[in-house]
């Protein structure tokens, strides 16, 4: 539990997890007005992604008294992957959503290292239907490399690139003093990097660098839901999302020995921050 733990506090301020907050009602404002929102996220993997990422913290430990075999060189590139995927993180959020036109929503997002351009369409309102219901779509770049190495240390990603398309459907209820929403969450990402190996130099060992390249593609399919209080225009909430990760990846040391990883996971995914309307 322990390398968890302090993996968890190393990418404290990275946000290097792909965001599956929303942090939006299931309303969208009136046309020509504004939805903001500000906050934080926590990513939590579990399953094979969390198994990987603790052998890699407890061989790159041994890496610094002994030779490693090509298993475990091997183990530290599939950790690197892992973090590459979906590491555990802090991810700081602000976005801005602008209702165009009468129901229809533009919204802008960063989520610490990525951006998302997205829209909104309000389909059913709570005044004419009882509930409000909103469908959208959004596109996401991450923008910024991520610090692989402050977990694992010798291991570093070079020209990672990832894209991301989400499909946010919320259904749910509005007050003057609470917001009140929920429903699936369904994200694709795509995802690519080289990984570094530099393995120290200790007595009787000169140290070496090994390169490897990874890439593959996720499919997230879970459920989301929120509640925020307050009052007229600024609200506090909470939300939390819970996730599948059914994701594939292939994993080439030297250009030569291609390994196909298997990464299903299931994500538990909280958020806290502000909501506003004006």
């Amino acid at each position: 539990m322990l390398p968890r733990t302090l993996a968890v506090l190393a990418l404290w301020t990275c946000g290097c997890a792909p965001a599956l907050s929303t942090f939006q009602p299931a309303h969208v404002a009136k046309k020509g007005h504004v939805q903001a929102e500000l906050g934080l996220d926590v990513s939590i993997p579990t399953g094979a992604l969390a198994s990987m990422v603790d052998a890699g913290v407890v061989l790159a430990d041994v890496a610094e008294s002994r030779e490693l075999s090509e298993a475990e060189r091997q183990a530290l590139f599939e950790a690197g992957g892992a973090l590459a995927l979906n590491p555990p993180s802090v991810t700081p959020h602000i976005g801005i959503g602008y209702t165009a036109l009468d129901r229809w929503e533009l919204n802008l997002r960063y989520t610490g290292s990525a951006f998302r351009l997205g829209t909104r369409y309000q389909l059913l309102k709570s005044d004419e239907h009882g509930v409000d219901l909103t469908a959208g779509a959004g596109i996401g770049r991450y923008v910024m490399e991520f610090p692989v190495g402050s977990i694992l240390g010798i291991v570093e990603l070079e020209d990672f690139t990832r894209w991301q398309v989400d499909l946010p459907i919320q259904i749910g209820k509005a007050g003057t003093w609470y917001r009140v929403w929920g429903g699936p969450r369904l994200m694709f990402t795509t995802f690519g990097t080289s990984l570094v190996l530099d393995l120290p130099a200790f007595t009787g060992y000169p140290g070496e660098r090994e390169l490897a390249s990874f890439s593959g593609t996720g499919f997230y399919v879970g459920g989301q839901a929120g509640v925020a209080l307050g009052y007229k225009h600024v609200f506090f909430g909470f939300e939390l999302t819970m996730a599948e990760i059914f994701s594939s990846g292939e994993l080439t040391v030297l250009g030569q020995r291609t390994v196909a990883l298997d990464l299903d996971s299931f994500i538990v995914y909280p958020s806290i921050g502000l909501m506003a309307e004006f």
